[in-house]
């Protein structure tokens, strides 16, 4: 009886390391993949220099001076009529607050004006009874994450679709109870605005414009007029001053469409030529190439002063003043491989004079069907994370292409050996 619980208990432990050793040998092939792939792709890579300026703008401060208190009716980046209000100047602390219950005031009347009008309208109901409990789930949700700050909004949400609700299914009185209403939202948006007149004034534009709610203190100094005669020892010095804004100032209008960008590029040997466009590449403030054409360009002192002009992306670029953008003088086109895919051959090459050298030649194993093919290729821009390349022969039917499986990495490989 013995012997045959020893026999017993010896035949688990073979058969628990069999298992073992089978599940370890797996797992280390998963852990050791011999071939690793990715593909290739058509890439285009800008090349410039590096420029720091400033944006040069036609602006008129708005002052603000006798209100303490400020509110900007219009939004950064929009357009202003002559005449039109751009800020109201309060001088009780309390007009800010009836200044948004007037705001909230006049978006409930707008959808409940929308609920009126379309209330008549066919609608199905299945629809609306789902978008009824949607939005009484919203707002239970939110009440119970403590998140305040669309519960008004929701509320009034619901309330809308409920009345709409009554139109469908026919409750008469819904109509009447709705305009009911809409019209005391009107009695007390009629009260707020005649309490809000007796304690604000009016700010308008001088002129037509685009509107900003920032003013640096470069509105006056950084003008057009100086851009003719604009040195880049003085464009140098003008950006090592800081700005001292209006402390009454409520904001500015840029009354001119076109806007300037003077900037200062280290060498001379930039490749610039006045009277062509190029693209800025803007990464702070602004993120985005725009477009612009270069009015003059002078060459001081181991500097290159360029003054570029540009006639759109006005509502973008309002908060922007000191700048450091990328010029991009020109594009390169390839064929976009990771770092790990290209490879090394090292070659001993003899001239017609028996005089020996070391030839390096580049190129990257794609996979074609099963087997590992070397492709040499020209690399024509180094990055940190990739090559950018194109093929040694353009004109070759076994070219690298965009598309093509390369290999990352595998042991021993070799043009023609099987990798699948």
């Amino acid at each position: 009886m013995k012997d045959s619980t020893l026999a017993t208990k010896v035949m688990i432990a073979i058969l628990c390391l069999g298992v073992a050793v089978y599940l370890g040998f797996y797992l280390a092939r998963g852990w050791d993949d011999p071939l690793v792939t990715t593909l290739a792709y058509s890439y285009a890579q800008d090349l410039g220099a590096e420029a720091t300026g400033i944006l040069i703008r036609r602006e008129t401060v708005l002052s603000g001076s006798g209100g303490s208190y400020v509110d900007q009716v219009l939004n950064e980046g929009e357009k202003a009529a002559a005449g039109q209000t751009v800020a109201l100047l309060y001088s009780d602390p309390s007009a800010l607050t009836t200044r948004q219950s007037i705001r909230t005031l006049n978006a409930e009347i707008d959808q409940l004006n929308y609920a009126l009008s379309s209330g008549t309208q066919n609608t199905d109901a299945s629809r609306l009874d789902a978008k009824v409990l949607a939005s009484m789930v919203n707002l239970r949700a939110l009440t119970a994450q403590g998140d305040l700050t669309g519960l008004e909004d929701s509320a009034l949400e619901l309330r809308t679709l409920v009345f709409k609700r009554d139109y469908t299914y026919g409750d008469t009185d819904a109509a009447g109870q709705l305009s009911q209403l809409i019209a005391g939202k009107r009695a007390q948006l009629d009260e707020l605005t005649r309490s809000l007149s007796q304690v604000s004034r009016v700010v308008s534009a001088p002129a037509s414009g685009v509107f900003s709610g920032s003013v640096d203190g470069w509105e006056r100094v950084a003008s057009p007029d100086i851009l003719d005669s604009l040195t880049a020892q003085e464009l140098s010095a003008l950006l090592a001053q800081p700005g001292s804004a209006d402390v009454d100032a409520v904001g500015k209008l840029i009354t001119d469409s076109t806007w300037y960008f003077a900037a200062l590029l280290d060498g001379t040997d930039t490749g610039l030529q006045a009277g062509r466009s190029y693209d800025l590449a803007f990464s702070g403030d602004y993120y985005g190439q725009i477009r612009m054409k270069l009015e003059r360009i002078s060459l001081e002192n181991g500097q290159t002063l360029a003054i570029f002009s540009c006639r759109s992306h006005m509502a973008d670029t309002t908060l922007l003043r000191v700048q450091t953008v990328d010029v991009i003088t020109r594009q390169l086109e390839g064929i976009r491989v990771p770092r790990k895919a290209l490879r090394v051959v090292t070659e001993t090459v003899t001239d017609e004079d028996g005089n020996t050298s070391q030839v390096n030649r580049y190129g990257v194993f794609t996979v074609v069907r099963s087997q590992a093919e070397w492709q040499e290729v020209d690399v024509l821009y180094t990055n940190d994370n990739f090559y950018l390349v194109r093929p040694v022969d353009e004109n070759s039917s076994t070219r690298l292409r965009a598309g093509d499986e390369v290999i990352l990495n595998s042991s021993d490989i070799y043009d023609g050996k099987v990798v699948r």
